[in-house]
This record gives structure tokens, sequence and C-alpha cells, in this order.
């Protein structure tokens, strides 16, 4: 039986309102109960009353960040167990790291274009031809790039019920694809990256572009907004930094250190952002604010779903998502 949050009426499994008062519910269970195979059976309207409906809590995003970690313990433990133990013994920093990075997601060693390193559908592309230190880098800001898409991602499972499929993540890429959530998701990534490197190395060139490009400083709404999504990203990255602490070690931390005085003669510069900020949210409001997002790019996506240029945009998606997944 499932007991609604706002009334208290016992409920069948099987109901998604309360026959009550009408308000969406939550079953006890994390997610996986609900298959999602199509766009059509994500977009619908009872979906989006339960999101516009149901308050998500702060123990619920909790899980979802420790569910993460758990996923990605377990996948670590079997990559290790492939390893023979004098190989594990030998490995750099760098070898570390990508192990590391192996347990959430997959990565493409690349000796070609202009990109150092990026992030899409489940895969982090880097070029093999950097020095180790800026390798090591790129995987930590690339994934945390796959850990904010994550977050929201499961996010969606939890309020909705279902299991993971490759039309919730396309679904995320598009409601993330906006320039103030593309300035949060950088700068989220910068401020889990800087955590882990030496200070004065980061590379902000990423976000300093998106924020000359799309925001004007001398408009009040666009302050309001880039101020906004600042302190969205820095609070995510709270938590994508706690969760990455149980895998980068202070150990770790100091080899990552050597590797930089190794490969680096210059001295460090600590002026390369161009805007920064200490602020964190209350967890209510941050949780909140994530709901928010998923809500506006839910609605959006409603009302393009008839659109043929939209739904092969998602179809795109979806074929990228799919064709990663298989080979994770």
């Amino acid at each position: 039986m499932v007991y609604c949050s706002q009334c208290g009426t016992k409920s069948t499994e099987t109901n998604i309102f309360c026959e009550n008062c009408g308000s969406a519910l939550i079953k006890s269970e994390y997610f996986n109960i609900k298959s999602c195979t199509s766009f059509n059976q994500l977009f619908t309207n009872e979906n989006k009353r339960i999101l516009e409906e149901l308050s998500f809590s702060i123990n619920a995003y909790n899980t979802i960040i420790e569910n993460i970690k758990e996923q990605a313990k377990e996948h670590y433990e079997e990559l290790l167990a492939d390893i023979p133990q004098y190989q594990q013994e030998s490995m750099d920093i760098l070898s570390k790291i990508g192990l590391i990075t192996l347990a959430f997601t997959k990565i493409n060693y690349k000796s070609r274009g202009a990109e150092l390193g990026s992030y899409s559908f489940n895969l982090i592309n880097i070029d093999d031809r950097l020095d180790n230190a800026n390798q090591i880098s790129t995987l930590i800001h690339e994934l945390t790039h796959h850990l904010v898409a994550e977050i929201f991602e499961q996010t969606l499972m939890y309020m909705l019920e279902v299991k993971k499929s490759e039309h919730l993540e396309s679904f995320v890429l598009f409601a993330l694809a906006s320039p103030a959530n593309v300035l949060m998701n950088e700068y989220c990534a910068h401020t889990v990256e800087g955590r882990f490197v030496p200070h004065g190395y980061q590379n902000f060139g990423s976000f300093n572009n998106i924020l000359n490009q799309v925001f004007d400083p001398e408009k009040e709404e666009d302050q309001i907004t880039v101020k906004s999504q600042l302190v969205l990203g820095n609070s995510i990255a709270e938590d994508i930094i706690e969760l990455l602490e149980y895998f980068i070690s202070s150990k770790l931390r100091e080899e990552i250190k050597k590797q930089y005085k190794h490969d680096f003669s210059y001295p460090p510069q600590y002026d390369q952002i161009l805007l920064e900020t200490k602020e964190t949210l209350p967890p209510q409001v941050k949780v909140s604010l994530i709901n928010l997002i998923l809500n506006i790019g839910f609605e959006v996506a409603m009302e393009n779903c008839n659109d043929k240029e939209f739904v092969e945009m998602l179809n795109v998606f979806n074929k990228n998502f799919y064709t990663i997944n298989k080979t994770l």
C-alpha cells in the first residue's frame, strides 16, 4: 500500500494519483518500476502532472547521490578484479584516474581534432597527445558533466518511477542544453576539477566563452540568470566533489600534484575565471531548482513533440545514446 504524502489516504500501488486529494503518489521503491521505451511513453500529460505536483525531497536527492556512488563502487571493483595486483601497484596517477572514470562512464582516446576533451552520450572524448596532468584534469572535468546528467536523469527516474533508458537520457540532454544550464554545467565542472588539481592550473576558457558569447553583463536579467546558475552549479559541485572524494583519496591528490610539478614549469595563474562564487543553496532550494529545470524542459518538449525537426533531433540523441550504451 502507498500513503499519500499530502492527506495520508491509503492507496494501492497501481494508483498514480491519490483518490482522495488527487496528489501525485510516489512508491517506497527507488525506481526501476516501469519501462519507458518511447518518447510517446515519456511525454504524457500524466508524467507532466507528476513532475509538476510531486515534491522532490532532499532525502530523495541524497538517495540518488548514494545510488550513483554505489553503482560506481561496484563497477570499480569489477574493473580492479581484472587487473593483476603487480600491475595495480605500478599504475601511474593518470591510469588510476582513468580507471576511476571508467567506473562511471566510457572513455575514447583520440589524436585528431582541435577539441582537447568533450563529453556527450555517456562518452568522454580526450586527446591522448595531452601531457598526463592535462589528461587528468580533462577526465575529471568531463566526468563531472556526466555526473550532472546522471543526477538529473536519476531524478527523473525517481519521480516517474521508470527504468533508465536512452529516451530519458535524450530528454535530459535536451533539458540541459539551454545557455543558462550549459553555463551552470560548465561552472560545476570547473569547480569539481579545481578541487582535485593544483590551484591556478585550471583552464576556464570554455566557461568564459559561454559567459561572453551569450550573456550581456549590462543587462540586469542576464546578471540575475548568471548569478543563480553559478550558485546552483556550485551547489551541485559540492555533492559531486564529496562523491568523487570516496574514489580520489588525499594520497591520489598528492600524486596529482606531483604530476603537475613534473609536467609544468610555469607558475600558476589565478586570474583566468571571469566570475566566481562561494555561495551555495539550501538543500531543498537546490533540489527544487533541479526539478524546475526538468519541468521547464518537459513543458517545452510536450509543446514540440509533434514538430518533425524536434522529434528527429531527439531520435538522433536516442540513437547515439543507444550506440554508446551498447559498448558500456
